[in-house]
């Protein structure tokens, strides 16, 4: 059987609120970073929607190499000089992260198949997709025993309490968004969709000004969200789905300030036609660790409009 040619699906977890319980399960820090797949034979990097990220950091792929012709499953994510994740960085070019002291790192949580030599010297391809996760894991753990540099294997343990230790604001600063549980006898989809893997990212409940609607003035598709971090710094971004409750209790409290903008307010990372709104209506959201560039990239859920 002839290994997986790139670029592969990959697994998705589901999303949950609580880690589950049960000697099953086994527990990861969910990183902040791009999500990515190394296939050594075919000398490739890509991301998880099968763009070819190869060139971009070659250092990753020769530092999986070390490890045999594998392929790996993981994260890349890009260390600043204190310690912490910093995924602004991955963005830029490799004189600016050396000039920064930025490392970027392939941080591998998965082995999904890999060449071996049997006792004449021939290689056989051995596809480990149809394996339990704790073989996939206990075999990933032979062959990065040790190994340091460019690619790292991320910590996994069967303690809930550690688990839940990730979900964190402290963790959460660093660039730990929360924890991934995964099925110790769970197999890998061959063809992407849901693993038996569930994802439990932490939140933090937040205040944020209204500064702009997608959509209706009374009936917004979307609110252009001010979001102030504990420095005082303003942070931009897109609220989620909005529900009956919080767009009835808008109507009517929306003012327009100026004429349809078509660029992003800073921070956003993606251009919109959007209204601006006078900055008078206050709502509670919810915001993760996931940010760039004074801004969230992940669409922010409102919980309730604030009293005027």
């Amino acid at each position: 059987m002839p290994l997986p040619d790139p670029p592969l699906k990959l697994a998705e977890a589901e999303k949950a609120t609580v880690l589950p319980a049960g000697p099953d399960w086994r527990f990861e820090p969910k990183l902040d970073g791009f999500r990515g797949a190394i296939h050594v034979p075919a000398g490739v990097l890509h991301s998880r929607n099968g763009a070819d990220l190869t060139r971009r950091y070659p250092r990753l792929v020769e530092a999986a190499a070390e490890l045999g012709e594998v392929v790996l499953d993981g994260e890349i994510v890009a260390y600043s000089p204190g310690g912490g994740l910093d995924y602004d960085a991955l963005m830029w070019g490799p004189k600016r992260r050396r000039d920064a002291g930025i490392t970027v790192v392939f941080v591998a949580f998965d082995l999904l198949a890999e060449q071996v030599r049997d006792a004449r010297g021939r290689r056989r391809a051995v596809d480990l997709r149809d394996r339990p996760y704790d073989e996939r894991r206990a075999r990933l753990d032979e062959l990065a025993a040790g190994h340091r540099g460019a690619v790292q294997l991320i910590p996994s343990t069967s303690d809930r309490a550690r688990g839940e230790a990730w979900v964190s604001e402290q963790q959460a600063a660093v660039g730990i968004e929360g924890c991934l549980a995964k099925a110790g006898p769970g197999r890998y989809p061959k063809h992407g969709g849901r693993a038996r893997w569930l994802k439990v990212k932490f939140w933090d409940d937040r205040d944020a000004v209204i500064i702009g609607v997608l959509g209706a003035l009374n009936s917004p598709t979307a609110l252009v969200l001010a979001v102030a971090d504990d420095d005082g710094h303003l942070r931009t971004g897109l609220s989620a789905t909005l529900s009956s409750r919080v767009l009835a209790t808008l109507r009517g409290r929306l003012r327009p300030a100026g004429r349809l903008a078509v660029s992003a307010p800073a921070g956003l990372g993606e251009q919109i036609s959007y209204l601006p709104v006078r900055p008078d209506v206050v709502v509670e959201c919810r915001v993760d660790a996931a940010r760039f560039a004074g801004g969230f990239r992940h669409r922010l859920p409102v919980q309730r409009v604030k009293p005027r």
